[in-house]
Protein backbone atom coordinates (compact mmCIF):
# COMPACT_ATOMS: atom_id res chain seq x y z
CA UNK A 1 0.00 0.00 0.00
CA UNK A 2 1.56 3.72 -1.09
CA UNK A 3 2.10 5.58 1.80
CA UNK A 4 0.78 8.72 2.58
CA UNK A 5 1.98 11.65 0.29
CA UNK A 6 2.85 15.10 1.44
CA UNK A 7 3.78 18.39 -0.44
CA UNK A 8 5.77 20.51 1.14
CA UNK A 9 3.86 24.23 1.75
CA UNK A 10 6.10 25.90 -0.36
CA UNK A 11 4.97 23.98 -3.05
CA UNK A 12 1.31 23.58 -2.22
CA UNK A 13 1.13 27.59 -2.55
CA UNK A 14 3.47 27.48 -6.09
CA UNK A 15 0.84 25.43 -7.57
CA UNK A 16 -2.69 27.26 -6.38
CA UNK A 17 -0.99 30.09 -7.75
CA UNK A 18 0.07 28.33 -11.10
CA UNK A 19 -3.55 26.78 -10.65
CA UNK A 20 -4.92 30.31 -11.08
CA UNK A 21 -2.55 32.03 -13.70
CA UNK A 22 -3.42 29.73 -16.09
CA UNK A 23 -6.94 29.78 -15.57
CA UNK A 24 -6.96 33.26 -15.68
CA UNK A 25 -5.11 32.93 -19.44
CA UNK A 26 -1.33 33.17 -18.57
CA UNK A 27 1.26 31.03 -19.84
CA UNK A 28 3.42 29.28 -17.33
CA UNK A 29 7.67 29.44 -17.72
CA UNK A 30 10.73 28.54 -15.47
CA UNK A 31 9.97 26.29 -12.74
CA UNK A 32 13.54 25.75 -12.11
CA UNK A 33 14.77 26.04 -15.86
CA UNK A 34 16.01 29.22 -16.05
CA UNK A 35 19.73 30.04 -14.99
CA UNK A 36 20.07 31.38 -11.25
CA UNK A 37 23.12 33.15 -12.18
CA UNK A 38 23.47 36.36 -13.70
CA UNK A 39 25.83 38.38 -14.92
CA UNK A 40 26.06 41.81 -12.89
CA UNK A 41 25.75 44.03 -15.39
CA UNK A 42 22.16 42.98 -16.27
CA UNK A 43 21.00 43.57 -12.47
CA UNK A 44 18.47 46.31 -13.46
CA UNK A 45 15.06 46.76 -12.46
CA UNK A 46 12.38 46.03 -15.35
CA UNK A 47 9.64 47.79 -12.70
CA UNK A 48 10.44 49.58 -9.37
CA UNK A 49 9.39 47.96 -6.68
CA UNK A 50 10.31 48.37 -3.03
CA UNK A 51 13.24 47.00 -0.75
CA UNK A 52 14.29 45.10 -3.99
CA UNK A 53 17.02 42.08 -3.20
CA UNK A 54 21.08 42.66 -2.70
CA UNK A 55 22.70 41.16 -5.01
CA UNK A 56 24.67 37.87 -4.11
CA UNK A 57 28.35 38.53 -6.01
CA UNK A 58 30.59 35.98 -6.55
CA UNK A 59 34.34 35.81 -6.09
CA UNK A 60 35.05 37.68 -8.95
CA UNK A 61 32.34 40.19 -9.34
CA UNK A 62 31.43 39.79 -13.21
CA UNK A 63 28.34 36.91 -11.78
CA UNK A 64 25.53 37.00 -8.57
CA UNK A 65 22.70 34.87 -8.17
CA UNK A 66 19.45 36.48 -9.58
CA UNK A 67 17.31 39.26 -7.72
CA UNK A 68 14.66 38.74 -10.05
CA UNK A 69 13.77 36.61 -12.67
CA UNK A 70 11.83 39.08 -15.51
CA UNK A 71 14.71 39.79 -17.05
CA UNK A 72 14.81 35.71 -18.31
CA UNK A 73 11.52 36.05 -18.76
CA UNK A 74 10.67 39.18 -21.18
CA UNK A 75 12.54 37.79 -24.34
CA UNK A 76 11.06 34.93 -24.28
CA UNK A 77 7.57 36.32 -24.49
CA UNK A 78 9.11 39.50 -26.48
CA UNK A 79 7.32 40.41 -29.56
CA UNK A 80 4.36 42.04 -31.71
CA UNK A 81 1.14 40.87 -29.63
CA UNK A 82 -0.24 40.56 -26.52
CA UNK A 83 1.25 38.79 -23.52
CA UNK A 84 0.36 37.09 -19.81
CA UNK A 85 2.95 35.52 -18.62
CA UNK A 86 4.38 34.24 -15.70
CA UNK A 87 7.66 32.66 -14.05
CA UNK A 88 8.22 30.85 -11.00
CA UNK A 89 11.19 29.81 -9.27
CA UNK A 90 14.01 31.29 -6.67
CA UNK A 91 15.76 34.70 -6.44
CA UNK A 92 18.57 35.31 -3.81
CA UNK A 93 18.89 38.30 -1.49
CA UNK A 94 22.00 38.88 0.36
CA UNK A 95 20.21 40.89 2.84
CA UNK A 96 18.71 37.86 4.29
CA UNK A 97 22.13 35.93 5.96
CA UNK A 98 19.43 33.35 7.21
CA UNK A 99 17.08 32.35 4.43
CA UNK A 100 18.41 34.07 1.07
CA UNK A 101 16.25 32.01 -1.27
CA UNK A 102 13.09 33.20 -1.89
CA UNK A 103 10.25 31.39 -3.80
CA UNK A 104 9.02 34.06 -5.96
CA UNK A 105 6.75 34.03 -9.24
CA UNK A 106 7.01 37.05 -11.19
CA UNK A 107 5.99 38.13 -14.82
CA UNK A 108 4.40 40.49 -17.37
CA UNK A 109 0.80 41.85 -18.39
CA UNK A 110 0.90 43.38 -21.79
CA UNK A 111 -2.33 44.28 -22.61
CA UNK A 112 -4.92 46.60 -23.32
CA UNK A 113 -6.83 45.88 -20.81
CA UNK A 114 -7.15 49.56 -18.35
CA UNK A 115 -6.48 50.02 -15.14
CA UNK A 116 -10.00 48.57 -13.87
CA UNK A 117 -9.97 45.57 -16.15
CA UNK A 118 -6.28 44.82 -14.28
CA UNK A 119 -7.73 45.18 -10.72
CA UNK A 120 -10.30 42.46 -11.51
CA UNK A 121 -7.79 40.34 -12.82
CA UNK A 122 -6.20 40.06 -9.88
CA UNK A 123 -9.43 39.42 -7.76
CA UNK A 124 -9.31 37.02 -9.79
CA UNK A 125 -6.19 35.07 -9.41
CA UNK A 126 -5.65 35.92 -5.40
CA UNK A 127 -9.57 34.22 -5.38
CA UNK A 128 -8.45 31.57 -7.54
CA UNK A 129 -5.30 30.28 -5.56
CA UNK A 130 -6.35 31.24 -2.12
CA UNK A 131 -10.01 30.92 -1.88
CA UNK A 132 -13.12 32.56 -2.43
CA UNK A 133 -13.60 34.51 0.74
CA UNK A 134 -10.14 36.41 -0.62
CA UNK A 135 -10.28 39.80 -1.98
CA UNK A 136 -7.10 41.86 -3.36
CA UNK A 137 -6.86 45.84 -3.94
CA UNK A 138 -4.10 47.79 -5.95
CA UNK A 139 -2.61 50.24 -3.34
CA UNK A 140 -0.49 52.44 -4.57
CA UNK A 141 2.44 54.21 -2.54
CA UNK A 142 0.79 56.14 -0.21
CA UNK A 143 -3.17 55.56 -1.39
CA UNK A 144 -5.66 52.83 -2.92
CA UNK A 145 -6.71 52.96 -6.27
CA UNK A 146 -9.97 52.63 -6.23
CA UNK A 147 -12.27 51.01 -8.69
CA UNK A 148 -13.70 54.29 -9.65
CA UNK A 149 -10.68 55.82 -10.45
CA UNK A 150 -9.12 52.61 -12.25
CA UNK A 151 -12.43 52.94 -14.66
CA UNK A 152 -11.95 56.54 -15.50
CA UNK A 153 -8.54 56.17 -17.08
CA UNK A 154 -8.48 54.74 -20.87
CA UNK A 155 -7.70 51.56 -22.03
CA UNK A 156 -4.53 53.32 -23.45
CA UNK A 157 -3.34 54.18 -19.95
CA UNK A 158 0.73 53.72 -20.47
CA UNK A 159 0.34 56.45 -23.05
CA UNK A 160 -1.37 59.03 -20.91
CA UNK A 161 -0.07 61.88 -18.84
CA UNK A 162 -1.20 60.43 -15.02
CA UNK A 163 1.60 56.83 -16.02
CA UNK A 164 3.75 58.94 -18.32
CA UNK A 165 6.40 57.80 -15.17
CA UNK A 166 6.71 54.43 -13.87
CA UNK A 167 4.05 53.72 -11.20
CA UNK A 168 3.89 50.29 -8.59
CA UNK A 169 1.26 49.02 -6.49
CA UNK A 170 1.28 46.53 -3.84
CA UNK A 171 -0.73 44.03 -4.26
CA UNK A 172 -2.42 43.91 -0.93
CA UNK A 173 -4.52 40.76 -0.03
CA UNK A 174 -7.45 40.81 2.67
CA UNK A 175 -8.08 37.46 4.14
CA UNK A 176 -11.38 35.78 5.45
CA UNK A 177 -11.06 36.98 8.85
CA UNK A 178 -10.03 40.60 7.90
CA UNK A 179 -5.84 40.92 8.40
CA UNK A 180 -4.47 42.01 5.29
CA UNK A 181 -0.86 41.25 3.76
CA UNK A 182 1.31 42.24 0.91
CA UNK A 183 1.43 39.44 -1.66
CA UNK A 184 3.92 41.16 -4.09
CA UNK A 185 4.13 44.26 -6.32
CA UNK A 186 2.66 45.38 -9.61
CA UNK A 187 3.82 48.41 -11.89
CA UNK A 188 4.37 49.49 -15.53
CA UNK A 189 7.40 48.69 -16.79
CA UNK A 190 11.20 50.99 -16.81
CA UNK A 191 12.22 51.78 -20.47
CA UNK A 192 14.56 48.38 -20.06
CA UNK A 193 11.38 46.27 -19.65
CA UNK A 194 10.10 47.79 -22.45
CA UNK A 195 13.55 47.49 -24.60
CA UNK A 196 13.43 43.53 -23.46
CA UNK A 197 9.73 43.40 -23.71
CA UNK A 198 10.34 44.74 -27.44
CA UNK A 199 5.95 44.97 -28.16
CA UNK A 200 5.22 47.17 -30.90
CA UNK A 201 2.03 47.46 -29.98
CA UNK A 202 1.43 51.43 -29.13
CA UNK A 203 -2.12 50.39 -27.41
CA UNK A 204 -0.77 47.59 -25.20
CA UNK A 205 0.08 48.53 -21.80
CA UNK A 206 3.24 46.77 -20.34
CA UNK A 207 2.88 46.24 -16.37
CA UNK A 208 5.24 43.53 -14.42
CA UNK A 209 4.85 41.73 -11.20
CA UNK A 210 6.23 39.84 -8.12
CA UNK A 211 4.87 37.67 -5.77
CA UNK A 212 6.33 36.78 -2.91
CA UNK A 213 5.99 32.84 -2.33
CA UNK A 214 7.26 32.34 0.90
CA UNK A 215 5.02 35.20 2.70
CA UNK A 216 2.11 33.52 0.35
CA UNK A 217 2.67 30.14 1.85
CA UNK A 218 3.06 31.77 5.72
CA UNK A 219 0.03 33.96 5.83
CA UNK A 220 -2.21 31.25 4.20
CA UNK A 221 -1.11 27.84 5.84
CA UNK A 222 -1.21 29.95 9.61
CA UNK A 223 2.97 29.65 9.95
CA UNK A 224 4.71 31.59 12.22
CA UNK A 225 7.86 32.47 9.87
CA UNK A 226 10.11 31.59 7.36
CA UNK A 227 12.15 29.45 9.55
CA UNK A 228 9.13 27.50 10.15
CA UNK A 229 8.84 27.04 6.70
CA UNK A 230 11.80 25.26 6.04
CA UNK A 231 11.57 23.34 9.12
CA UNK A 232 12.49 19.31 7.71
CA UNK A 233 11.15 17.82 10.66
CA UNK A 234 8.47 14.94 9.61
CA UNK A 235 6.47 16.34 12.39
CA UNK A 236 5.63 19.39 10.60
CA UNK A 237 6.09 17.96 6.81
CA UNK A 238 3.57 15.35 7.77
CA UNK A 239 0.78 18.21 8.03
CA UNK A 240 0.67 19.01 4.27
CA UNK A 241 -0.68 15.93 3.55
CA UNK A 242 -1.10 16.03 -0.31
CA UNK A 243 -1.71 13.79 -3.28
CA UNK A 244 -2.04 16.11 -5.85
CA UNK A 245 0.04 16.22 -9.00
CA UNK A 246 2.46 19.04 -9.29
CA UNK A 247 1.45 22.29 -10.60
CA UNK A 248 3.47 22.15 -14.32
CA UNK A 249 4.40 18.96 -16.75
CA UNK A 250 8.40 20.20 -16.05
CA UNK A 251 10.85 17.61 -15.65
CA UNK A 252 11.63 17.75 -12.14
CA UNK A 253 8.31 18.05 -10.96
CA UNK A 254 7.92 14.46 -12.18
CA UNK A 255 10.38 13.91 -10.32
CA UNK A 256 8.94 14.94 -7.28
CA UNK A 257 5.60 13.59 -8.07
CA UNK A 258 7.63 10.29 -8.13
CA UNK A 259 9.44 10.10 -4.79
CA UNK A 260 6.39 11.76 -2.99
CA UNK A 261 4.41 8.16 -3.81
CA UNK A 262 7.43 6.49 -2.59
CA UNK A 263 6.38 8.29 0.77
CA UNK A 264 9.53 10.56 0.46
CA UNK A 265 9.21 14.23 2.18
CA UNK A 266 10.72 17.44 0.01
CA UNK A 267 12.98 19.14 2.31
CA UNK A 268 15.39 22.01 2.21
CA UNK A 269 19.20 22.12 3.36
CA UNK A 270 21.27 24.75 2.85
CA UNK A 271 21.95 26.76 -0.60
CA UNK A 272 25.05 28.72 -0.18
CA UNK A 273 27.28 26.28 1.82
CA UNK A 274 29.90 26.99 4.65
CA UNK A 275 33.16 26.42 4.67
CA UNK A 276 34.32 22.73 4.98
CA UNK A 277 31.28 21.16 4.60
CA UNK A 278 32.83 18.83 2.09
CA UNK A 279 35.26 17.63 4.99
CA UNK A 280 32.34 17.44 6.64
CA UNK A 281 31.32 14.82 4.27
CA UNK A 282 34.29 13.16 3.69
CA UNK A 283 35.04 15.06 0.41
CA UNK A 284 38.64 15.19 -1.56
CA UNK A 285 39.85 18.82 -0.24
CA UNK A 286 42.89 18.92 -2.95
CA UNK A 287 43.65 22.22 -4.25
CA UNK A 288 43.66 20.67 -7.72
CA UNK A 289 39.95 20.03 -6.76
CA UNK A 290 37.97 22.66 -7.91
CA UNK A 291 34.81 20.52 -7.99
CA UNK A 292 34.94 19.79 -3.99
CA UNK A 293 35.50 23.81 -3.19
CA UNK A 294 32.14 24.94 -4.89
CA UNK A 295 32.15 28.41 -6.14
CA UNK A 296 33.39 30.92 -4.24
CA UNK A 297 31.61 34.34 -3.16
CA UNK A 298 32.71 37.82 -2.86
CA UNK A 299 31.92 38.23 1.01
CA UNK A 300 30.87 35.34 3.66
CA UNK A 301 27.10 35.05 3.92
CA UNK A 302 26.06 34.20 7.21
CA UNK A 303 29.04 32.29 7.73
CA UNK A 304 28.61 30.81 4.60
CA UNK A 305 31.10 31.26 1.65
CA UNK A 306 30.47 28.92 -1.69
CA UNK A 307 27.82 27.36 -4.03
CA UNK A 308 27.37 24.32 -4.21
CA UNK A 309 28.78 21.61 -6.37
CA UNK A 310 26.73 18.46 -5.44
CA UNK A 311 23.64 18.46 -3.19
CA UNK A 312 25.02 15.72 -1.06
CA UNK A 313 25.97 18.22 1.97
CA UNK A 314 22.33 19.20 1.85
CA UNK A 315 20.43 16.02 2.18
CA UNK A 316 23.21 14.88 4.85
CA UNK A 317 22.29 18.10 6.58
CA UNK A 318 18.30 17.08 5.96
CA UNK A 319 19.03 13.93 7.02
CA UNK A 320 20.91 15.30 10.31
CA UNK A 321 17.78 17.52 11.39
CA UNK A 322 15.19 14.24 11.47
CA UNK A 323 17.56 12.56 12.92
CA UNK A 324 18.12 15.23 15.70
CA UNK A 325 14.55 16.07 15.96
CA UNK A 326 13.90 11.92 17.28
CA UNK A 327 12.92 10.23 13.99
CA UNK A 328 14.14 6.86 13.63
CA UNK A 329 12.70 6.52 10.37
CA UNK A 330 13.15 8.94 7.47
CA UNK A 331 13.11 9.44 3.58
CA UNK A 332 13.63 12.96 2.06
CA UNK A 333 14.58 14.94 -1.10
CA UNK A 334 15.69 18.06 -2.46
CA UNK A 335 15.68 19.17 -5.93
CA UNK A 336 18.13 22.69 -6.43
CA UNK A 337 20.95 24.41 -8.49
CA UNK A 338 24.16 22.83 -8.59
CA UNK A 339 27.64 25.47 -9.84
CA UNK A 340 30.33 23.69 -11.22
CA UNK A 341 33.57 25.95 -10.90
CA UNK A 342 35.73 26.15 -14.41
CA UNK A 343 38.78 27.80 -14.42
CA UNK A 344 38.84 31.30 -16.64
CA UNK A 345 35.00 30.87 -17.61
CA UNK A 346 31.70 31.16 -16.10
CA UNK A 347 30.53 28.44 -13.55
CA UNK A 348 28.19 25.64 -15.93
CA UNK A 349 25.36 25.65 -13.55
CA UNK A 350 22.80 22.33 -13.53
CA UNK A 351 19.73 20.76 -12.00
CA UNK A 352 20.30 18.09 -9.29
CA UNK A 353 18.37 16.12 -7.50
CA UNK A 354 19.57 14.68 -3.90
CA UNK A 355 17.64 11.78 -1.85
CA UNK A 356 18.20 10.28 1.63
CA UNK A 357 17.07 7.40 3.55
CA UNK A 358 17.43 5.74 6.58
CA UNK A 359 15.97 3.51 9.37
CA UNK A 360 12.92 1.48 9.07
CA UNK A 361 14.41 -1.87 7.23
CA UNK A 362 16.08 0.29 4.81
CA UNK A 363 19.59 -1.17 3.93
CA UNK A 364 21.93 -1.22 0.62
CA UNK A 365 19.85 -3.84 -1.10
CA UNK A 366 16.66 -2.10 0.18
CA UNK A 367 18.08 1.13 -1.34
CA UNK A 368 19.16 -0.11 -4.38
CA UNK A 369 16.23 -1.03 -5.39
CA UNK A 370 14.48 2.10 -4.05
CA UNK A 371 16.52 3.83 -6.73
CA UNK A 372 16.05 1.47 -9.68
CA UNK A 373 11.96 2.15 -8.88
CA UNK A 374 12.84 5.72 -9.21
CA UNK A 375 14.57 5.57 -12.01
CA UNK A 376 12.31 3.49 -13.94
CA UNK A 377 9.52 5.67 -12.88
CA UNK A 378 10.67 8.62 -14.06
CA UNK A 379 11.58 7.09 -17.76
CA UNK A 380 15.03 5.72 -17.44
CA UNK A 381 14.47 1.85 -17.74
CA UNK A 382 17.68 1.07 -19.44
CA UNK A 383 20.30 1.79 -16.52
CA UNK A 384 22.71 -0.27 -14.66
CA UNK A 385 24.90 -0.18 -11.71
CA UNK A 386 28.77 -0.31 -11.46
CA UNK A 387 30.48 -0.47 -7.83
CA UNK A 388 33.52 1.81 -7.15
CA UNK A 389 36.15 2.57 -4.49
CA UNK A 390 37.10 5.74 -5.41
CA UNK A 391 33.82 7.71 -3.93
CA UNK A 392 34.72 8.52 -0.22
CA UNK A 393 31.75 10.23 0.52
CA UNK A 394 30.52 6.65 0.71
CA UNK A 395 31.10 4.20 2.84
CA UNK A 396 33.83 1.78 1.35
CA UNK A 397 32.45 -1.06 -0.95
CA UNK A 398 28.31 0.78 -0.87
CA UNK A 399 28.77 3.22 -3.64
CA UNK A 400 27.52 2.89 -6.97
CA UNK A 401 27.76 4.76 -10.57
CA UNK A 402 24.97 4.86 -12.61
CA UNK A 403 25.12 3.89 -16.47
CA UNK A 404 22.76 3.40 -19.51
CA UNK A 405 22.64 0.70 -21.93
CA UNK A 406 24.99 1.98 -24.14
CA UNK A 407 27.77 2.30 -21.06
CA UNK A 408 27.14 6.17 -20.75
CA UNK A 409 27.68 7.66 -17.19
CA UNK A 410 24.05 9.15 -16.54
CA UNK A 411 25.82 11.48 -14.10
CA UNK A 412 24.82 10.19 -10.72
CA UNK A 413 25.77 7.83 -8.04
CA UNK A 414 24.46 6.76 -4.90
CA UNK A 415 25.34 4.28 -1.90
CA UNK A 416 25.53 4.37 1.70
CA UNK A 417 27.02 7.45 3.55
CA UNK A 418 30.39 7.17 4.59
CA UNK A 419 30.79 6.62 8.81
CA UNK A 420 33.02 9.83 8.83
CA UNK A 421 30.49 11.50 7.14
CA UNK A 422 27.64 9.93 9.74
CA UNK A 423 29.80 11.08 12.62
CA UNK A 424 30.35 14.74 11.54
CA UNK A 425 26.46 15.17 10.83
CA UNK A 426 25.09 13.26 14.19
CA UNK A 427 23.56 11.02 12.10
CA UNK A 428 23.13 7.97 14.78
CA UNK A 429 22.91 4.99 12.23
CA UNK A 430 23.72 3.95 8.58
CA UNK A 431 21.91 6.40 6.03
CA UNK A 432 22.18 6.05 1.93
CA UNK A 433 21.70 8.80 0.17
CA UNK A 434 21.56 9.31 -3.92
CA UNK A 435 23.50 12.42 -6.01
CA UNK A 436 21.47 12.97 -9.21
CA UNK A 437 21.78 15.46 -11.64
CA UNK A 438 18.57 15.86 -13.76
CA UNK A 439 19.64 17.05 -17.57
CA UNK A 440 21.41 13.65 -17.87
CA UNK A 441 18.24 11.76 -16.66
CA UNK A 442 15.63 13.46 -18.96
CA UNK A 443 17.89 13.42 -22.08
CA UNK A 444 17.65 9.96 -21.36
CA UNK A 445 13.57 9.60 -20.56
CA UNK A 446 13.20 11.62 -23.76
CA UNK A 447 15.26 9.33 -25.68
CA UNK A 448 13.80 6.14 -24.12
CA UNK A 449 10.02 7.31 -24.99
CA UNK A 450 10.98 8.78 -28.73
CA UNK A 451 12.66 5.36 -29.30
CA UNK A 452 11.34 3.43 -32.73
CA UNK A 453 12.99 -0.29 -32.88
CA UNK A 454 14.28 -0.80 -36.15
CA UNK A 455 12.21 -3.43 -37.14
CA UNK A 456 9.10 -1.02 -36.89
CA UNK A 457 10.67 2.02 -38.50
Amino acid sequence: MMKNMTKHPLRITADALKRSFALAGFTLYDNGAFPELEKTEVNVPVFEKPAAAKPVLLVNGEYALRTQILPFLLPKVAGNGQALAAAFGKIFDAADEAYPAHSMAEGVIASQMNLYDLGVLWKKIVRGAFGAAYDAELVSIGETVKQSDMASWGTNAMSENTLAEPVTWEIRVTEPEGGSFTLGYFGTMTWLGEALLAFKDPAAARYAFSIDIDQAACRWLGLASREELFCNAQEFLAKFEDSTVSGSEAFEDRCRDVLRTMGYTEGFGPKIYPDGIYKKMNMIQDEWDLNNKGVLLTEPLGGNTGMPTVLTPAIEQILSEKWAAGEQSARAFEVSHIFMPKAGAAPIEKLALSFGAYGDGMDLKTFIAEVGDFLTKIGNKNHFYVPTDMAIAYKKGECRLILDEKMRYLDGNFGGISEIAEANFGIGTHAFMANLELNALEKKAAEEYGYIAPELR
